[in-house]
Order: C-alpha cells, then structure tokens, then sequence
C-alpha cells in the first residue's frame, strides 16, 4: 500500500505427499506451473523454458523447517526462482550443495539472491550463523545490507526466538529487498 514493497502474488504452499528436503520437486513439476498458469505473471506460459526464464520475477521463502525446503530449492531449483529467504533454519546439504548448483547454472552474482533471518535465542542460531559466516568467506556471495552491491544478507533479531511470531518481522523486514534486480 505504502510502496515499501513490489506487487506480488503470495502462495502458501505446504508440503504434500513429501518432506521439506524434496519440496523442490513439487514446487518446480506442480505449485509454479500452476500459479504461473493461473495469475498473469511475468512467465509467457508454464513451459519449463518460461518458468526458467521468469525465475527473476520468483521468490521462495519458509520457516524452520520451511527454511530447509527453501534451502533445497537453492541446492535443486536455482533455475527456477531468484531470491530465497530461509528464516530460521541452516542448509543441511552444506553451502558447497548451493554453490555447486551456481556454478552448474552458470549463475553470475547478479542472479540469485539470498535474505536470511534468525533469533539470536532461535534454535536454529548455532547451525545458521556458522553457515552464513562460510557464506560470507564464499567467492559465490558478496554480503551487503544492499542488494545493488551484492546478492546474500543475514538479519539476526536480538533474544527472538524459534517462534512463528517473529516471522512477520523478518518477512516485513526481508521483502523490500526483493524484486529490485533491474
């Protein structure tokens, strides 16, 4: 309403007939195509080239293990979707599962992003902020609060915790970062 934040379409998919670790499967063969087929979008059609070719206009985010899941798509799916935001939750494959998927789409840096988000009283803090610090290291990620000089940020609110509550912070937080590549 305000403009803080590009017009999109908001789906929340859950997982269905599979794990957090295999949601990419369903959201690249059922959940994309569908929406893709029903809203206007940036997609000309649902063929996989469309869809690979809007992946810039697509964002996937979860929490807990919702972060899991949109780790996996980094890992599986990064031709599909170009900003990622897991909250509160670490890439069990590794940093080298998300890379190695970079390099094999031949991705430049300009083409993914990355908004992470966690407590510094979350469980998930201690595995995360390990991973974001290798991140950091990483010559695939250049850190800044300013997607216009990099492409991966790491938000870490104070004392919050495991809680869906603080997920509408870091979403309300994360999203005006989204959608501003051109």
């Amino acid at each position: 309403m305000n403009g803080d934040i590009e017009p999109m379409i908001v789906v929340t998919p859950t997982f269905n007939k599979c794990e957090a670790a295999t949601f990419y499967k369903e959201l690249r063969q059922s959940v994309i195509p569908f929406v893709e087929g029903k809203y206007s979008t940036y997609a000309k059609s649902t063929s996989e080239a469309d869809l690979i070719a809007s992946r810039m206009h697509r964002a996937y985010g979860g929490f807990s293990m919702g972060s899991l899941s949109t780790w996996c798509v980094g890992n599986h799916s990064l031709d599909m979707v170009g900003y990622l935001m897991p909250l509160s939750g670490d890439n069990w494959e590794g940093v080298g599962s998300l890379t190695k998927e970079i390099d094999r789409l031949g991705l430049q840096k300009d083409e993914y992003f990355i908004m992470c988000a966690t407590g510094t009283k979350d469980v998930a803090y201690g595995n995360m902020n390990p991973q974001m610090e290798a991140m950091k290291n990483d010559s695939h990620f250049t850190y800044t609060s300013d997607f216009s000089k990099g492409n991966f940020y790491y938000l870490t609110a104070k004392d919050a915790t495991h809680w869906w509550g603080f997920v509408r912070h870091y979403v309300y937080d994360c999203l005006p970062y989204f959608f501003h590549h051109e």
